[in-house]
Order: C-alpha cells, then sequence, then structure tokens
C-alpha cells in the first residue's frame, strides 16, 4: 500500500543555463517567492532531469536553439506522465523559436532581458502561485485517493440519459477487473453480481429514479478472480440546472472483512463449537418457522430428543477429551443419515435433537428414527478406541390442532425419558400417558426431596445369619419410605427415581448415618457384636465427598469401623479401577469391610475381581431361588461359593427361603444367610425382638406373621 502524500512547503525549481549572469538575475526574481533553486548546465540537463523532480523547469536559451529544443523533447518523451510546467526563457531576438520550442513539448514562455525584468518578475511569479495551487489540489487529490484506498472505497457515476456509467479505479480494483475489458454501461456493472442480488440492485435503482430518493444497500460481487466479494453501496441523484433526474452518483465500499467477520461471530452465536452442529438457540428458531408453516399448511413436524446412555462412563474411564472427539464423530455420524431438509442440533453435552418438517407421510419419522439408530450403532474411532453411542430418542409430532414450541420439546423429552426407562438404545413415541406418569413423576420427586429432609423415610433391617450356629451375626439396612398420604412406598418405586434425579447420593448418606447410629443403640444394648451392611449406590460412591462422609458418619456415631460393612455392586467398580482400589483400600485402612453385591449378575472377570480388596460376597438371590430343582443353579451358587473360599473371601447368600436351601448351603461351606427363611426387613424394634429371642433359643426363630 502506498504511503499518504506529504506536503513539502517550498516549490522546487530547476534552471537550465549556461549564463551565469542570466542565471543570477533569475535566481534574484526566484528568491523573493522562497523557492528551492537549483541550476544545471545544458550539458548535464538530461541526467539532473532524470535524478531530481521539479515542480517547475526554466529552460534558459541564450544559444544552442535546437539543443534546448531537443532536451525539451527528450525529456517529455521520458516522462510523458510529468506534468511540471516546463518554462521556455527567451531574448527578444528569438521569438521566432516559440513554436518550436512549444511543439517540442514547453508549456509556456517569457521574453526575458534588463528592460523587462518587472514584466518577468510577475510571469514567473504568477506562474508559481498557479503551480502552488495546482500542487495544493494534486496533494488533496492524492490524499483523498489514498484514504479511498485505504478504506477500500470507490465511486462511480451512472448517466441515465446517455447510459454510459463512469467507474474509479478503486471499483476496478474491487471488482478485478481492467478497464479495457469493462463496458461502460449499467449491463456490464450487473453482469458483476449474483442473480438473487440483481434484481434487488434494479428495484433499489427504479425506486430511487422513480421517487427521487437515494437509496444504500449490500450485495455481493462476482470478482474476474472468482473470489466473492461483499460491498455496501450508497447512491444519490444527479439533477441538471433545470432539476430533472439526468443520473445516479454512488460510492462502493468493500465490507468482505467485517461481513466474514459479523457472519463468523453469527456462525459462532447459533453453532455447536465442538460439532458445529445448529446449537440450541438455532434449534428453537428453525423449529418455531417450522411450526409456522405447520400452522399455514397442515403439514406435519416432528421432533427427535437425543440422549446418550452411557456417555459418562466414556468421559470418566478415557477422559473428556477423548469424550469431546467422540461426540463430534458421533454428531458427524447422525449428519449423514438425516435427510437434508431436517436440522440436527446439539442441545448440550451428550443431548441431541432433529426437527423433522414438511412431512406428508408419518412413516418417514419412523425411517429417520431407524436411519438415527443406525448411525448410533456405527463405531467412532477415538484414540484406538471403537466407541458406540448408545441412546434413547424420544418422538413428539404436531397434533392437528396445532402446538406451542416448548410444549413440543416437552412432549418428546417425555417421550424419551420413557425409552430409557424401557431399557434405552431405542425410540418412543409420546402419548398422553406419558404426560401423567411423568407428572406422577416430578411429584414423587419432590415428595421424596421432602421426605429425606423431613424424615418421614425410616430404615428396615434384615438379619443377616451364620449359617452352622443360626446365630444373627448383623443385620441389612434397607431404606423403606412411609408417606403420609399413600402409605408405605415400596423401594421399587422410589430408589430408581433418587437414581435418576441424584437424590440417591442424599438418601444414601442418611441411611448410612440412621444405621450407624441404631447399631451403636444395639451395641449398647448387648449386642457388641453385631455388624450393620449398608449399601453404596453408584452416584454415591463415585460422588468426591464419599470417604469424606464416611469418615464423618464414624465420628460422629461412635460406631467401631469394623462393625461397619459397605456393600457396592459391580458397577461401581468397573467405572475407574484405579480410582477403586485406591477408595477401597483407604476405607478399609479405616477399619471398614467391604462386600461385593449382587456377585455374579454382571460382567466382572476373576482377574478384576482379584485386584479389589474386598472382604466378601453376597450370592445373588437369583442363583438361590431355584436350587431345589433341576438346573445350574444349584452349580453357580456352588461356584461362587469357591472363588470366595478360594480368595479368603467370607460368602453371604441372599434370598434364602426353604431349609432345603439352607441345607445346601451348608453343605457347600457357605457362612453366613439372610432370607425370609428367618424373617423380612423389620423395624428396629422388631429387630430388637429377634435379638432377644435369638439370644434366648437354640435354633432360629421366625418372626411372627412374616410366613
Amino acid at each position: 500500500m502506498s504511503a499518504c502524500p506529504i506536503a513539502d512547503a517550498q516549490q522546487r525549481i530547476l534552471v537550465i543555463s549556461d549564463s551565469h549572469a542570466s542565471y543570477a538575475c533569475m535566481r534574484g526574481i526566484l528568491d523573493e517567492a522562497h523557492c528551492r533553486i537549483a541550476c544545471v548546465p545544458l550539458a548535464d540537463a538530461l541526467a539532473a532531469l532524470s535524478q531530481h523532480a521539479a515542480d517547475m523547469i526554466i529552460l534558459d536559451v541564450q544559444d544552442q536553439i535546437e539543443d534546448y529544443a531537443h532536451l525539451c523533447q527528450s525529456f517529455v518523451e521520458a516522462h510523458p506522465n510529468d506534468d511540471a510546467p516546463r518554462f521556455v526563457a527567451v531574448k527578444p531576438a528569438h521569438l521566432d523559436h516559440i513554436e518550436a520550442f512549444m511543439n517540442a513539448g514547453a508549456t509556456d514562455f517569457l521574453v526575458y532581458d534588463e528592460s523587462n525584468l518587472i514584466l518577468c518578475r510577475h510571469r514567473l511569479h504568477l506562474a508559481l502561485k498557479s503551480l502552488a495551487e495546482n500542487n495544493a489540489l494534486k496533494l488533496h487529490q492524492a490524499r483523498h485517493n489514498h484514504a479511498h484506498r485505504v478504506a477500500r472505497i470507490g465511486h462511480w457515476d451512472w448517466d441515465v440519459v446517455n447510459h454510459s456509467l463512469y467507474w474509479s479505479d478503486e471499483i476496478y480494483e474491487l471488482v478485478n477487473v481492467e478497464k479495457g475489458q469493462f463496458s461502460s454501461n449499467n449491463a456490464a456493472f450487473l453482469s458483476t453480481l449474483y442473480d438473487d442480488d440483481i434484481e434487488r440492485i434494479k428495484l433499489a435503482t427504479h425506486n430511487s429514479l422513480k421517487h427521487g430518493a437515494p437509496y444504500s444497500l449490500e450485495h455481493r460481487v462476482k470478482r474476474a478472480d472468482g473470489k466473492r466479494q461483499y460491498v455496501s453501496q450508497h447512491a444519490e441523484l444527479i439533477r441538471d440546472s433545470s432539476g430533472d433526474i439526468i443520473g445516479l452518483r454512488g460510492i462502493m465500499q468493500d465490507i468482505t472483512e467485517r461481513y466474514l467477520a459479523h457472519e463468523k461471530i453469527q456462525h459462532q452465536a447459533y453453532h455447536d463449537a465442538l460439532t458445529g452442529l445448529p446449537n440450541r438457540l438455532l434449534f428453537h428458531d428453525r423449529l418455531t418457522h417450522a411450526l409456522d408453516l405447520h400452522q399455514r399448511t397442515g403439514s406435519l413436524v416432528a421432533i427427535l430428543f437425543i440422549d446418550l446412555d452411557r456417555f459418562k462412563a466414556i468421559n470418566d474411564n478415557l477422559g473428556h477429551k477423548v469424550g469431546d472427539k467422540f461426540l463430534a464423530g458421533l454428531a458427524n455420524n447422525l449428519k449423514q443419515k438425516i435427510r437434508s431438509c431436517d436440522t440436527l442440533a446439539r442441545l448440550g453435552g451428550d443431548e441431541f435433537a432433529v426437527i423433522v418438517e414438511n412431512i406428508q407421510d408419518e412413516t418417514v419419522i419412523e425411517t429417520v428414527a431407524n436411519h438415527l439408530i443406525d448411525a448410533l450403532a456405527l463405531p467412532v474411532s477415538v484414540e484406538g478406541h471403537d466407541l458406540f453411542g448408545f441412546a434413547s430418542i424420544g418422538i413428539a409430532v404436531t397434533p392437528e390442532a396445532g402446538i406451542k414450541r416448548d410444549d413440543l420439546i416437552r412432549r418428546a423429552d417425555i417421550a424419551m425419558y420413557s425409552a430409557k426407562e424401557m431399557g434405552g438404545h431405542q425410540y418412543c413415541y409420546y402419548t398422553e400417558d406419558m404426560t401423567m406418569h411423568a407428572c406422577s413423576r416430578l411429584s414423587m420427586e419432590k415428595e421424596l426431596r421432602d421426605a429425606i429432609h423431613n424424615e418421614q423415610l425410616i430404615v428396615h433391617y434384615q438379619p443377616k445369619v451364620c449359617v452352622n450356629s443360626g446365630q444373627i451375626r448383623g443385620m441389612e439396612a434397607l431404606v423403606r419410605w412411609e408417606h403420609p398420604e399413600r402409605g408405605m412406598i415400596s423401594p421399587a418405586d422410589f430408589i430408581p427415581l433418587a437414581e435418576k434425579t441424584g437424590l440417591i447420593v442424599d438418601l444414601g448418606q442418611w441411611v448410612l448415618r440412621t444405621a450407624c447410629a441404631q447399631t451403636v443403640q444395639w451395641h449398647h444394648a448387648g449386642f457388641s457384636e453385631l455388624t450393620i451392611s449398608v449399601n453404596v449406590s453408584v452416584k454415591q460412591f463415585n460422588s468426591a465427598a464419599f470417604y469424606d462422609d464416611v469418615v464423618g458418619v464414624l465420628d460422629d456415631t461412635g460406631i467401631d469401623p469394623a462393625r461397619l460393612d459397605l456393600e457396592i455392586t459391580e458397577t461401581c467398580t468397573i467405572a475407574n479401577i484405579d480410582r477403586t482400589v485406591a477408595l477401597l483400600k483407604k476405607l478399609r485402612d479405616l477399619g471398614v469391610s467391604i462386600s461385593l453385591d449382587d456377585f455374579g449378575t454382571g460382567f466382572s472377570s476373576l482377574s478384576f475381581l482379584n485386584q479389589l480388596p474386598l472382604d466378601a460376597l453376597k450370592v445373588d438371590r437369583s442363583f438361590i431361588r431355584n436350587i431345589e430343582g433341576a438346573g445350574t443353579n444349584g452349580e453357580l451358587a456352588r461356584l461362587i461359593i469357591d472363588i470366595a473360599a478360594s480368595l479368603h473371601l467370607n460368602v453371604v447368600a441372599e434370598g434364602v427361603e426353604t431349609e432345603t436351601q439352607l441345607d445346601f448351603l451348608k453343605t457347600n461351606g457357605c457362612r453366613e444367610y439372610q432370607g425370609f427363611y428367618l424373617s423380612p426387613p423389620v423395624s428396629s424394634d422388631q429387630l430388637s425382638q429377634l435379638l432377644y429371642n435369638d439370644k434366648g433359643c437354640d435354633a432360629p426363630v421366625k418372626l411372627a406373621g412374616t410366613g
């Protein structure tokens, strides 16, 4: 880019003269005008003119007429664009050579001798004044042009009478067109535009000429090099002396950088940075437009909410960096499976949504849903891992009567949760019954939250009995909800809700504290050998505060850590094996024992099991239930007992209901059991009675009325 011109305070005059006396006289005149004057002899003139710029050239012609004329002509030919005034100062005797000098390139002349010095002074001073004004004008124009180049602004005139169009050099540069390649008419200008901008320009110019008003607009230009340019135009009317409109005059400015920056900001505001998909804002905007079209035309709109079922495990096991790359790859797979007219958006986290609009046949919805399931089944390879996107999809379709945007979203969300409740990795259509179920679930969630804080929950205890002696060795704490209006609510109804909402952490902590405090009371009553077993949920085990919570309960209740047994499931252990082992070791260092609950129902390998610092295995009731009949349950139960023995672990059987089952456990070396054979879970008062009965009896005593 050229530098901005700077004004020169003094004019530079080059005098070409071989006469010292004549030059001295001329210098006296020029010094009055405060010019910078240099003088060179005729022999050196051409070289001096090539090396030094001058604002005015004076040829002091004494003799050698032809040589001076040749110098003038040579200079003009060598510097055709140099517009410095070229004065020929001649003696009166040489006036007949003036025409030859003018033809050679001189721009003016003066007759110079001692008799007319006053006239010469005035001629030169007037010429210098005109030169200064001309230089000031050129400087102003140069600065104006420089500013336009910096701002990338050009100007144009359109003569509507003669149908001619003038472009400044800056506009030619903007559109990357050579002057010789451009026809000076409006049709040529329109040929540089994109089709959908041409009509806008035509309408703007038509209205401006018709109504006599200026116009401003932004549009695109097709550059000759194939690049797309964004420009802003402002045009005003040109009128003749009679006031009639004879044309338009305007400016055109390159706004490409500003437009692209704005476009980038807009894209960032409405698109997800990780996947490049539309974000929640753009999703809502497009859904609103789709529903407006539905209202006008009656065509159906459907939204499909997609929520990944196991994404947290990927983040926990492989880290958030891998998780992000997985989401980006999954989004690309999903994008390949939807129609070009539909919208796939990432709403946040592991939630995506699809808008299917202009539906004429409802089978399209099911086709899209199946394609999404197929896309989710495709592996996403990240850092050597093949990861899969199992997900639950909720589908809501616009009813005939129409629906508000947020209501349709809520329906899809409800359907998605129903898909999760049915096991996940499937799609589920919204039905009216789901709303009732969802409302009931929300109501129960609030009531459960209140129940935790208002102590509506109670803990029941199921005895754990020595297989050989029949003595009660301990008990498992099991929470129950005694609702003030609904009565006793089954754990099957509220425990899953607590896990989904995260209330299970507060609930588990309350059970742990309550059970330990009650066990201390039994210890003080003379049952000091009793051990309390408390279930730990996955979310509770994975919470950062879990270890500190356990320590707090031990300190607050005063229970002997050796009398506390924490029961974890295989699901707790597989998320992060290193963290799991470290945490279990810290708990055992406190003196707390660890049992693996529901063993045999998960996916743990023996090598994995051997890594865990455990004290006991609990045989799931499913292996005990049909132990008396034909089948493999007996063999599986026996195998689990043998595994526990080989690992030097205690083994506890759950769900013992018959004497035959108890005899099997005795025969195969199981140490403890719990189940309805002795007692179901009972209140603390009922368990106290069992403990006293147990102290006074050799044989197990059933609690009356339990069956």
